[in-house]
């Protein structure tokens, strides 16, 4: 697995969801880069099948249609795709913002049933931000026990649903253990699957910070781990 990319590492500390598109229209030659850069994008879990189609959305912005199987591992790994994309338009001055609301011009493609996707598109406004003081997030502390590591700070500023920012990252010598913060009845009525998404987000983040460290992550599901009181174990990364 190898996203080595300092650009999509620069842009962890930088982006932000934009909401608000301009009638600008995306440039033939960032369209043709996202397009190629879609098509390589790296899985969490090659044996996971996933589907990503470029579609229109309003006006001249565009979205990612993302397509997988609906079980747990898949959400993870479509979201870990996505979210390089994400990481991408931001890096080339676009704005984007995950959505799970819209549909997609297709309910199937592939064989793989739609998820979610990533609005983008010339935002009214700076797509980035300036400081990492203008994000709203849980502090270190609160989302890992070992919060000085440099991938716990990549997780931290990672976008979520409604900024639940769901995670914990349970740190060992070599491993990263990823915990879900059980939901209330709102999130588990309405948001549904979308805290493993979260999941799939906050893996991307920490895959690029451990590999600007020099390290090698490899993805695992672990069948033994510690409990932790309101978390769900998901996934790990050993490096």
């Amino acid at each position: 697995m190898e996203l080595l990319n300092s650009t999509l590492y620069s842009a962890v500390f930088k982006r932000k969801s934009t909401r608000s598109y301009s009638n600008e229209v995306i440039s033939g030659e960032i369209t043709e880069k996202l397009r190629a850069f879609v098509s390589e994008l790296v899985p969490l879990f090659p044996s996971e099948r996933a589907a990503l189609d470029i579609q229109p959305y309003k006006g001249n912005a565009m979205k990612i249609a993302a397509y997988a199987e609906s079980d747990t591992a898949a959400f993870i790994n479509l979201a870990f795709m996505l979210q390089q994309a994400d990481l991408f338009l931001q890096a080339n001055g676009l704005g984007a913002l995950w959505n799970a609301t819209i549909r997609a011009t297709e309910k199937q493609k592939q064989g793989l049933p739609y998820g979610i996707s990533l609005i983008f598109g010339v935002a009214k406004e700076n797509s980035v931000r300036t400081d990492i003081s203008q994000f709203d997030r849980k502090g270190s502390e609160e989302i890992s026990n070992q919060p000085k590591m440099p991938w716990v700070e990549a997780v931290r500023l990672a976008p979520s649903a409604r900024n639940r920012q769901p995670w914990y990252l349970a740190c060992e010598q070599g491993c990263v253990d990823f915990y879900c913060k059980e939901g209330n009845f709102f999130d588990k009525t309405i948001l549904k699957n979308l805290h493993w998404f979260d999941i799939g987000i906050a893996v991307c983040h920490a895959v690029i910070a451990l590999q600007m460290d020099g390290l090698s992550p490899v993805a695992v599901i672990k069948s033994e781990v510690s409990e932790k009181k309101g978390y769900i174990y998901g996934i790990s990364l050993e490096y």
